[in-house]
């Protein structure tokens, strides 16, 4: 288990280089990289350290809703960095499992103008049909609730609006 004074780039550091991580060290991977100061991560441990971030993160199953609220907000996070790369998990995600995605993005509410602006870049909507179908899949599923339902709604008429002008 990791030290709890430990620095999240030192959990960071920690977590990469185990070979398996068990649930609880999985959620805190996670949260911690919404915390990590991503130059002093290239400072402390190099520059190739962050891209070995980016890919372990690209290796995963994200399906926990948690993961994916802390993967949504490091879309948006305040070094500016690795911006297309987390659109692009974010993209995977939603393509793999639109409720999961619809799940975390949920516990994150206010970011999702961001990631309709990742969805834009990442051309997730090849036209109109796709997008409507996609917002017909999530709201005829029927474990979802009505909060979770509503964001959908939300998202798909900020991406209409934004997108469409």
């Amino acid at each position: 288990m990791i030290k709890a004074y430990e620095t999240p780039e030192e959990k960071i550091y920690n977590y990469i280089n185990k070979n398996v991580l068990d649930d609880v060290d999985r959620r805190d991977f996670f949260y911690q990289l919404t915390l990590l100061d991503w130059n002093k991560t290239a400072e402390d441990y190099g520059g190739g350290f962050n891209d070995s971030i980016i890919q372990w993160i690209k290796r995963e199953d994200i399906k926990d809703s948690e993961d994916i609220s802390n993967i949504i907000l490091l879309y948006n996070n305040p070094y500016g960095i690795y911006t297309l790369e987390f659109a692009e998990i974010i993209d995977g995600i939603y393509q793999k499992d639109k409720i999961d995605f619809i799940r975390g993005l949920n516990l994150v509410k206010d970011e999702a103008i961001n990631i309709v602006y990742a969805f834009r870049l990442q051309k997730t909507f090849v036209d109109d049909s796709k997008r409507e179908e996609d917002l017909k899949e999530i709201e005829c599923y029927n474990k979802l609730s009505e909060d979770e339902k509503e964001i959908a709604r939300m998202f798909f008429k900020m991406y209409e609006t934004i997108c469409h002008t």
